[in-house]
């Protein structure tokens, strides 16, 4: 028991440094600060919401109608939060997940610290106690974990990695294949997407190993076993990469390869990328002692070394660095990082190992003991004096997600005083003038100033009130309806995936698994998006009707309408929309295949074109307005829409005087193309005011790219102005009026499906007039879906670029639409079998029968060859001469 307490020693310390910042932070469980900011507000905590819904029934992990009006949950999942900590929250109210997440990151934290400890006393048995536990907290406060603890799925890939490193040097050693298959399928569960880097990592690592430092004895069979073992974990996990993989490459997250390494620099953001492994300042003291006296230690050590330089030449060079990371990244720019920095502290650990053996029965002098306390107190001088004077500097990163030139200034100043002191005690301990115990003692003091530092730059800088969405989680199950419905935003209040976490079916999704056909179809229909976010604000009173959008949340106070409402709190209310249908309804079509494409035409032609098509009507939904001044602006209109200033002065403006007759609802519109940018070229071209009143000031803009809603009139001649900010050439311009009542009309006169959900399927009843009728389903028609019509399979055909209509019999119709990921069924099967596969080899090498295969060495050692050779020109090679040729 006292051999394998020390194990605990290190989450213990980690648990009690981290504590302490909370308590200082006034961060939960001391207070009501949460950690929680950026992508765990935006994707981890909805997302968690969701999947407590789901782990309760009510929402279902294949067909999940509260994402994207109806998508496979099972890659995002996988994607952010497909963690065994993750069921915790079936114990957590919705209310207070933003404060559990202090929780969950201390125990992920804690863990990283417990599987770097075990590694270090598997690996180094030499490494004294407090010496593994100190090296084995700095894993956990590591810059990796400071940086990137908001995508907190990541951490659990950080702490599988040192049992990951044990299950390779077993195989290599040993010839033991378990360990490797189960911490390699645990990674690529736990997160799909960082499985690519480990992979590539997996690839360099054994072809350095096998390459150099492996016994010449032992190397094809480790090569054979290792291919072997890999393939299995590819087996066992294909249930969850491939549907996962399959979900990504349909998103619109995919892009140009050679586009992406062809801008930005050669020399990456070091404010960011060389920060994260600036957080370990011992690692560069381990590296000059390592320098110094290499040829003292084991040569385990040099392939520690040439891992360690050839995972940190990507934290420089920026085309390798985007290669690490399939290529291209939006932000967090260093997601390899943990590994970089694991190496460099298994060099630190190699090198305190081997003065622990040379050192064991030294005696500390006084001198030293007091040249070591003096550099410690070093760095906690320069950590008091950065804290009180420089704080809000080298605080940027949880502001903006990037460092500045600053920030690194002062955060590299402080990682050159912990180095040195790092590097001084390392020196004493190296000539003898420490004790065993006296350095380690100082080691750990420094370990808490480092870490405390760490934490309270990327921690407590990001403390923020968790009870600041308390009003939205208060909407939820608020809707009394057994019908399918869903839900919208007038605007963008909020994080957009917390409409659906709230419970309730939306159009809204924001993660890199936003299909593309989906974004796409929601843009053209007049909904707002940017980068990979589609919210459900924009539209129009027919899109929102067809959509199935039939209640609104608006801020209190917003709405001049007499909708009904349904409920409301300080902040919000829910308001019933009059005319709007239910998700489903039956449609008349003489070819349906007419209805399978939008129109290239405006946004606001391709709205009256959706009424005639699913309406079957000729009536005229919309009228369309042309300007009645131009002050200052040159304007042309026809296949593109041009506002240029004739005389350079930068400010004009374009009129309407819109003579409305009965009552219409108004909507301008500016839109170019279809595109993820995170920035769009006419973004803020225009502000716009009704009748005197600003409606909206630099529109378009990211929160607010859809159609814009000028407001409903009656009888009146309505004036908008749009103040032109700047000159634009677009494909959509203008103003068009719905005339509310022919809409009402036209969803009166349609025939409701009674559709319900449950689990993976959709099931009710429709009513068709005739044998051209068909179920409109407004939910986006990827692969996947099964549709039966009376207990008979049928044909899915799809409408409107992205949405389903299945044909309907004369009559009433018993229908059921059911829908499982595509590649799920097959994953499944792969994965049965490397199960099996796994359990056959197992015998098969127990047995002795390793012999029988030994012929297939010589093409293993063939195919990793290739593979080696490709894999480092494909990272390291092929991204610097793109960049070079562009």
């Amino acid at each position: 028991m006292k051999k394998n307490g020390s194990f605990l020693l290190a989450p213990a310390s980690v648990m009690v440094i981290m504590l302490s910042v909370f308590f200082v932070s006034r961060m939960f469980p001391f207070g009501y600060n949460t950690l929680s900011w950026c992508d765990m507000n935006q994707q981890v905590i909805p997302f968690l919401m969701d999947f407590k819904d789901i782990l309760s029934g009510k929402a279902n992990m294949f067909l999940n109608m509260q994402n994207a009006g109806g998508m496979s949950f099972w890659g995002v999942f996988l994607f952010f939060i497909s963690s065994p900590f993750s069921f915790l929250v079936a114990f957590v109210d919705k209310a207070d997940l933003y404060l559990f997440m202090n929780i969950l990151v201390l125990l992920k934290m804690m863990v990283c610290a417990f599987t770097a400890s075990v590694f270090f006393r598997f690996q180094l048995k030499k490494l004294g106690v407090l010496q593994n536990t100190a090296i084995s907290v700095m894993y956990a406060f590591c810059g990796y974990t400071m940086f990137y603890y908001q995508n907190h799925v990541w951490l659990d890939v950080m702490y599988l990695f040192p049992i990951l490193l044990i299950g390779l040097i077993k195989l290599a050693d040993e010839g033991k294949i378990l360990w490797y298959v189960l911490s390699f399928s645990a990674i690529l569960t736990v997160n799909f997407y960082l499985s690519y880097m480990v992979s590539i990592f997996l690839v360099l690592a054994s072809g350095v190993y096998v390459c150099f430092f492996a016994k010449k004895g032992t190397r094809r069979k480790s090569i054979l076993l290792l291919g072997v073992s890999t393939l299995i974990t590819a087996l066992i996990t294909a249930v969850v990469w491939l549907p996962s993989l399959m979900q990504y490459m349909a998103s619109a997250r995919t892009s140009d390869l050679f586009t992406s390494l062809k801008v930005g620099g050669l020399i990456s953001r070091l404010d960011t990328t060389f920060t994260v492994i600036l957080c370990s300042g011992a690692i560069f003291a381990a590296l000059i002692v390592y320098l110094f006296f290499a040829k003292s230690l084991p040569p385990s050590t040099n392939l520690v070394f040439f891992l360690f330089v050839l995972t940190m030449i990507p934290v420089f060079i920026e085309p390798i660095n985007k290669m690490w990371q399939t290529g291209n990244y939006q932000a967090f720019p260093v997601r390899y990082g943990y590994i970089t920095v694991f190496f460099g502290l298994i060099l630190l650990a190699a090198v305190l190992s081997e003065i622990n053996q040379e050192n064991r029965l030294v005696s500390s002098s006084s001198i030293a003991v007091f040249g070591g306390m003096l550099a410690v107190s070093a760095v906690f001088l320069a950590e008091c004096l950065i804290f009180y004077k420089e704080y809000d500097v080298v605080r940027i990163y949880t502001e903006t997600l990037w460092g500045n030139s600053a920030s690194f200034r002062l955060l590299l100043l402080f990682s050159l005083v912990a180095g040195l002191a790092y590097l001084v005690l390392l020196l004493l301990y190296q000539f003898r003038l420490l004790g065993k115990t006296a350095f380690s003692v100082l080691l750990c003091v420094m370990v808490v100033l480092e870490c405390v530092f760490n934490s309270g730059v990327y921690v407590a800088s990001a403390a923020n009130n968790g009870k600041t969405e308390a009003a939205v989680i208060d909407l939820s199950d608020r809707i009394e309806d057994d019908s399918l419905y869903r839900v919208k935003s007038e605007e963008k209040y909020f994080d957009v995936n917390l409409m659906g976490s709230l419970g309730y079916h939306t159009l809204s999704h924001y993660t890199s698994l936003t299909g593309e056909s989906f974004m796409y179809t929601m843009k053209k229909l007049g909904y707002s998006s940017y980068w990979m976010e589609v919210n459900s604000n924009g539209g129009t009173k027919l899109t929102d009707a067809i959509m199935g959008n039939r209640y609104t949340i608006l801020r209190r106070g917003t709405s001049f309408s007499k909708e009904q409402k349904v409920y409301q709190n300080e902040k919000y209310e829910i308001r019933k929309k009059e005319d709007a249908l239910p998700v489903g309804f039956v449609v008349h079509a003489d070819d349906v295949q007419k209805l399978s494409t939008l129109p290239d035409t405006t946004r606001l032609n391709i709205q009256q074109f959706v009424f005639e098509s699913l309406f079957h009507t000729q009536d005229k939904l919309f009228t369309y307005y042309e300007p009645s001044l131009l002050n200052n602006i040159a304007y042309t209109s026809g296949k593109k829409y041009s506002l240029t200033f004739p005389d350079n002065s930068a400010e004009g403006s374009v009129v309407y005087r819109i003579p409305v007759q009965g009552t219409e609802t108004l909507y301008f519109d500016c839109f170019d193309r279809l595109s993820n940018s995170l920035i769009e070229h006419i973004n803020s071209s225009f502000n716009i005011l009704v009748n005197g009143m600003t409606v909206q000031d630099d529109y378009p803009n990211q929160s607010n790219n859809g159609l814009l809603n000028l407001g409903t009139f009656r009888d009146q001649t309505v004036e908008v102005e749009i103040q032109v900010l700047k000159e634009v050439d677009v494909k959509s311009f203008g103003i068009a009026g719905l005339k509310d009542d022919v809409l009402k009309k036209a969803v009166s006169g349609t025939a409701a499906a009674q559709l319900k959900q449950s689990g993976n399927r959709i099931t009710g009843t429709a009513d068709a007039a005739d044998d051209q009728s068909y179920l409109f389903l407004p939910i986006t028609d990827g692969r996947g879906y099964t549709a039966t019509v009376n207990g008979k399979k049928i044909d899915i055909n799809c409408v409107l670029d992205s949405m389903m209509a299945i044909k309907l019999d004369k009559g009433k119709n018993e229908i059921s639409v059911s829908y499982i990921p595509p590649g799920f069924s097959l994953g499944s099967c792969l994965s049965a079998l490397g199960i099996a596969g796994l359990i056959l080899f197992l015998i098969f090498l127990r047995k002795g029968l390793y012999r029988k295969i030994r012929f297939l060495e010589l093409p293993a050692v063939f195919f990793f060859t290739v593979l080696f050779i490709g894999v480092f020109i494909a990272v390291y090679i092929f991204p610097v001469v793109v960049y070079y040729w562009r």
